[in-house]
């Protein structure tokens, strides 16, 4: 499942050759979408629980493993290519995001929320601080926005 990147390619004709972005391939454990931000599928038994994706959700425990975010749509039990890592157009986030936003997995499937950073010194808050996913390069359009992917796959 290891990718290695030998020879990186710096052109200004063309973006797609500069080697800007890391993919691995999954399996999806359910019906993904472009764009949508993916996460380990803990349901899973054994070691098919680093194989399978789905799409993250804070809400469920299962789903909460984050590891980047879907290429290309994949129906349940297809490949999928996700980009662990770097540049990525259009990823699904919340419509509040804006440009240098922290975007963290979310409770709606596969959308990244904006991380709010506002801690309450009295103790008495709680705060769902999940691992930041990436970095919002760009205010939303409609749900859509190019992000950069902070690496956390091994």
């Amino acid at each position: 499942m290891a990718t290695v990147n030998i020879i990186q390619r710096l052109d200004s004709a063309d973006k797609e050759t500069m080697n800007r972005a890391q993919y691995e391939y999954f399996l999806a454990g359910a019906a993904i979408t472009a764009g949508q931000c993916v996460s380990l599928d803990a349901s899973q038994s054994d070691s098919d629980r680093a194989l399978y994706v789905v799409p993250s959700d804070a809400a469920d425990t299962a789903k909460s493993f984050p590891v980047g975010i879907a290429f290309a749509a994949a129906a349940s039990g297809e490949k999928v290519k996700v980009c662990i890592g770097g540049y990525f157009e259009d990823a699904d986030v919340d419509a509040a995001t804006a440009q240098g936003d922290l975007l963290q997995i979310g409770s709606t499937a596969g959308t990244l929320d904006v991380r709010t950073t506002a801690i309450d010194e009295g103790g008495a808050a709680t705060y769902n601080l999940l691992p930041i996913v990436a970095l919002a390069l760009e205010d939303d359009t409609a749900g859509k926005a190019d992000v950069y992917i902070v690496n956390s796959f091994c």
